[in-house]
């Protein structure tokens, strides 16, 4: 009975192996029209439903999509990223399935977010990390963005001390970063904080815990997404009718 298991294992792993080698070796259709954009990220990637912006936004020239990574360092999930359109394996069924699925698509563009839970925490060395992800990016001829981490309400910077100094430390080393780097930013911080003192997450924006997004905030961020990368782009159209056309 062990041997048939056995067996009936081998058979099941050969399988896959010759699945993925068949996907591997397709030739895969590349738009020229649409550029992928993969945000790696915690819950604020899974909330924000970037799936959808296209079509909240009306920007069909893009597709988007959030890659969870639930600690800071984003290494493994890059790695996923960076080996598209080929799938890391792993033992799941999850995984099994997804390979009766189209591959994975290769992004031309990866945004690199960072959550408040992280902070207090050793500025520094995220620092040193995020320049290794921007260089794996780069030689992947992939461009980087990178993402102020969004701040917390006064309320809960009071609870959690050292929390909100903490993040918007790393906040101004990474616009620091970016500028010196010629990195695009997407300034969530700018778009979310209040303009008082402190830089607090605005309490409009929170869904009640002091540091995750409401609906509300959202909308915000879907316009600065937008706006954003519009500036690689030739955009036509004007407000809400805005068309964005690679560049020549």
């Amino acid at each position: 009975m062990r041997r048939w298991i056995i067996l009936a294992c081998l058979v099941v792993i050969a399988a896959v192996l010759m699945l993925m080698t068949r996907q591997s070796k397709e030739p895969h259709a590349v738009s020229v029209e649409r550029k992928h954009v993969v945000l790696v990220g915690a819950s604020i990637g899974r909330l924000w439903r970037l799936e959808e912006w296209p079509a909240r936004t009306g920007e069909t020239s893009f597709t988007l999509e959030s890659v969870a990574a639930w600690q800071f360092d984003k290494s493994a999930a890059l790695d996923e990223v960076l080996m598209r359109p080929k799938r890391k394996f792993h033992p799941t069924r999850t995984y099994l399935r997804s390979l009766f699925q189209p591959p994975p698509k290769r992004p031309g563009a990866v945004i690199l977010k960072e959550c408040s839970s992280y902070f207090p925490g050793d500025v520094d060395g995220y620092m040193t990390s995020i320049s290794e992800w921007v260089h794996r990016l780069r030689e992947a001829r992939i461009r980087p963005i990178l993402a102020t981490v969004a701040p917390v309400t006064q309320a809960r910077s009071k609870r959690d001390a050292g929390k909100q100094t903490a993040l918007l430390a790393f906040n101004r080393r990474l616009r620091a970063y970016a500028e010196q780097e010629g990195i695009p930013l997407l300034d969530l911080e700018a778009v979310l904080r209040d303009e008082g003192g402190g830089s607090f997450l605005r309490d409009e924006f929170t869904s009640g815990d002091g540091s995750h997004l409401n609906a509300t905030a959202y909308a915000h961020l879907d316009r600065e997404l937008r706006t954003l990368l519009c500036e690689f782009y030739t955009c036509k159209g004007k407000g809400e009718n805005t068309t964005c056309l690679k560049q020549q």
